[in-house]
């Protein structure tokens, strides 16, 4: 048989399936196996939604693995399929269902090399073939003289019937049937079971035409997802914090839904500014619809609360903010007070339908806020709301307070446990934070499961503090909810800590598109902007923040360095003076310290840094400003300040939990206390992403090189790649460690890897002294030309550095010895 070979096209991209090979543009790109399993899978059943179930279990065949191995192999065919042009989304998540292929397909088979050439081209948009053949095919044989009539079905007569005499015992004698007797008895018999087969075969078909129906059905949603704005209930239990608690109840319940979405208070409120409202003004059914039609969503819910002596009858009313009209409803009898959260659960079902949710969605994401309704369960839902509300506005420590007395009425209230775990990581107290998170993790599966994934994300990121795993829990989360602002900016950070910077802007415009309300979201999206170079983006967002009223220290931050690293001396001041016009501000002031570091302004760096420690302390938060003098320290000791650096380090008490105090003692050579501590965090958190992949090799690195051993600091520093991201002086070390070892080409690699990236941040120092860097390795290798004009771009950096700086002293040497070889 002639070796066919096919191939698929969409937006330009070109799929080799015998070759195992996808190219974009005549430029290959590169796929995991399982990634691309995925990829000619979802091509292959374009025609529908493959849900995730079956994705699973088609392509782990035989194997357990959880769905967000699924979901990190779709992020990877997404990254992988971004080059395109329409920047159309190649692969679309059905929430609560699964993915689809959505590309425009062109498929063409080409024949072998050798054969005449033969294209069948097509474009395929939509198809669905279903072909049913049924075949019955009999056995013949030759015609036999003896029984001509039975040629066709002489296949069923044994050797015995064509004697002629066949004996039978039918239980009361013998009987004898001759040969043809037997022979025509065969054929019905055969005629019999072929009405049997085919009567089988009818009631397969129909069973399983019956069963992809009722999955169909399972699956069925009548409209798209909707976004819905919450009212407070009218009535009264008699308790106004329990009603408010109901209503709490029933956005929570309605949360763990990936087809409805709830605007969040916050957002809420903030629309009410813009109305000119009071953030808390009564939410009439005409501002309510407002409401939801500046929040761009369909729906408004209005409940009531009919109390019938000791009985309640609870409704919820869903209706369009376009036109009022009813668009669900839903209703229940409490018979006591206890039994009002079990209301609010059903409330939640029947909405959920009502609105247009599938069955099997609703089945799946549907767990009752708690298992068992009680008197404490009760209580423990008021204080739970109390504590959200004020978590909300900002105030952590009380918020804690009453999400510990909802622990103490129910202490099987997972919900509780995370919003303590989070209020705890505000407050700063680790300790406490991962208590908390471990007792959530515990209780995670009674929790719902937007709750639980959050639970499970928040433990490998505190907890075990493996950022790979929490990684992978956020965009499961963002995958299943794809309409959370809290799953994507979440996403964001870990991307962050992870030093991936595009990741980190996309996800976190994700959510700034869902949660345009939330201050410090902007400032995710302008950071991540500032590590891809986009300074003018950065400013822009930041400039878009503060005036819509989401003004900040950190807006203001991103602000300052971005108008420094554009050199808009009027912006620059104009964030000063807000800084000035704000004492309690630090990110500004922190930012000018740092500057003057990676310019080798150290006079100016000495004047500024104590105003800025000074701010810090007189807030009440001694551990912060501990890490800030650290940090500032190890800047310092990586500039050349070496003394200053060290003294500035020693002046603050060690930590052995510390990141900044473990590198720090290894910066001013107190190599045996760096290990022994870092050993001591890798113990306590052996999948510790930074303290294993980063931080330790980080350390071993350089007491390599204060020892003199630049191979060991190479062999060290290799191992952080995946994560050099973060801070691109672990690049400088290394091409630093390539000097020392006497190989420059090497060397001037890693240099340039730093000075042609597209963070040109100003308040990094790797930069300036990578141009340094790479005139030395330019010297080495002879390229006294170039080498040259690398020294003058890293004085042109250092232009106000400290005339006494020691980098700028020995670079000056060495350019002058360089001119003279000229």
């Amino acid at each position: 048989m002639l070796e066919i070979k096919s191939s698929i096209r969409f937006e330009g991209y070109v799929i080799d399936r015998q070759g195992w090979s996808m190219r974009w543009s005549e430029e290959p790109i590169a796929l995991n196996r399982k990634s691309f399993d995925v990829l000619l899978y979802l091509i292959d059943h374009r025609d529908r939604v493959v849900s995730k179930s079956e994705l699973l279990e088609k392509i782990w065949e035989g194997q357990f693995v959880e769905e967000s191995n699924l979901a990190q192999q779709v992020f990877l065919l997404r990254k992988a399929l971004s080059r395109h042009d329409s920047r159309s989304k190649i692969i679309e998540t059905i929430p609560g269902r699964g993915y689809r292929f959505t590309a425009p397909i062109k498929e063409w088979v080409e024949a072998p090399v050798g054969e005449p050439e033969t294209r069948i081209e097509r474009i395929v948009l939509s198809a669905t073939e279903s072909i049913t053949r049924i075949t019955v095919e009999e056995e013949e044989e030759d015609d036999s003289p003896s029984s001509p009539s039975l040629a066709p079905d002489t296949s069923v007569i044994d050797a015995t019937t064509r004697t002629g005499v066949h004996e039978q015992e039918n239980g009361q004698g013998l009987s004898v049937q001759t040969g043809a007797d037997q022979g025509v008895r065969g054929v019905r018999i055969r005629i019999g079971w072929r009405w049997v087969l085919a009567a089988s075969f009818v009631v397969l078909v129909l069973s399983i035409a019956g069963w992809f129906g009722w999955q169909r059905w399972l699956d069925r949603e009548s409209g798209a997802p909707v976004d819905v704005v919450i009212a407070p209930m009218a009535g009264s239990t008699g308790d106004a914090v329990l009603d408010q608690a109901l209503v709490v109840a029933l956005r929570t319940d309605l949360s763990q839904s990936p087809f409805v979405s709830i605007v969040t208070p916050a957002r809420i409120r903030e629309t009410l500014r813009e109305m000119k409202q009071k953030p808390d003004a009564e939410m009439t059914s005409s501002i309510a619809r407002d409401v939801c039609e500046r929040t761009n969503s369909q729906a408004v819910l209005f409940g009531n609360i009919a109390r019938l002596g000791q009985h309640f009858l609870l409704t919820e009313e869903a209706t369009s903010c376009v036109n009022g009209a009813m668009l669900a409803n839903a209703k229940y009898e409490a018979s006591t007070t206890e039994d009002l959260p079990h209301g609010i659960d059903k409330l939640a079902e029947g909405l959920r339908h009502g609105l247009g949710e599938s069955r099997r969605s609703i089945a799946r994401f549907d767990v009752p806020l708690f298992v068992s309704i009680n008197t404490s369960s009760l209580e423990a839902l008021k204080e739970y709301t109390l504590g959200a509300t004020l978590a909300d506005q900002g105030k952590y420590e009380d918020a804690t307070n009453l999400m510990k007395k909802a622990i103490a009425a129910d202490p099987d209230f997972a919900e509780a446990y995370y919003g303590l775990a989070a209020g705890l990581r505000a407050l700063h107290d680790p300790v406490a934070e991962k208590d908390a998170i471990l007792k959530a993790y515990s209780l995670r599966d009674s929790a719902n499961e937007s709750t639980r994934l959050a639970i499970i994300a928040l433990y490998h990121y505190g907890a075990t503090q493996d950022l790979y795993e929490a990684e992978r829990n956020y965009r499961t989360w963002t995958e299943l909810y794809p309409r959370a602002g809290a799953a994507w900016n979440n996403l964001s950070a870990i991307e962050r800590d992870l030093g991936h910077h595009a990741e980190t802007l996309a996800a976190a415009r994700h959510a700034l598109e869902l949660r345009p309300d939330v201050t410090i979201v902007y400032g995710n999206v302008a950071y991540g902007q500032l590590e891809t170079g986009d300074m003018r983006g950065a400013l822009s967002t930041c400039e878009s923040a503060i005036a819509t009223g989401h003004d900040s220290d950190h807006l203001r931050g991103y602000c300052f360095e971005s108008a420094y690293a554009l050199h808009d001396a009027a912006l620059v001041q104009k964030q000063r003076d807000w800084a000035a016009a704000h004492p309690d501000a630090i990110l500004i002031r922190q930012n000018e310290v740092d500057i003057a570091v990676a310019e080798g302004r150290f006079s100016d760096a000495r004047r500024l840094f104590p105003q800025l420690e000074a701010i810090i302390r007189h807030r009440g938060v001694a551990a912060p400003a501990d890490e800030i003098v650290r940090a500032e320290s190890i800047d310092l000791i990586d500039a050349g300040e070496v003394e200053e650096g060290r003294r500035l380090f020693r002046s603050v008490p060690v930590d052995p939990k510390s990141q900044y105090s473990i590198l720090g003692l290894a910066s001013v050579g107190d190599s045996e206390a760096a290990a022994s501590d870092l050993r001591a965090m890798q113990t306590e958190f052996p999948q510790g992403t930074i303290w294993n992949d980063y931080l330790g090799p980080e350390v071993q690195a350089i007491n390599a090189m204060t020892n003199h051993k630049p191979d060991e600091a190479i062999a060290a520093l290799e191992r952080i790649r995946p994560l050099e991201g973060r801070d691109p002086l672990i690049t400088m070390m290394r091409a630093d460690a390539y000097l020392a070892k006497g190989e420059a080409g090497l060397a001037e690699k890693e240099y340039r890897r730093v000075i042609d990236s597209p963070v040109q941040d100003p308040i990094i120092t790797a930069v300036p002294l990578s141009w340094l860097g790479l005139g030395r390795a330019l010297a080495a290798e002879g390229n006294r030309t170039s080498a040259i004009e690398a020294y003058k771009h890293f004085f042109m950096l250092w232009a106000h550095a400290d005339p006494d700086a020691r980098f700028l002293v020995q670079a000056k040497g060495e350019f002058n010895a360089l001119h003279a070889q000229l």
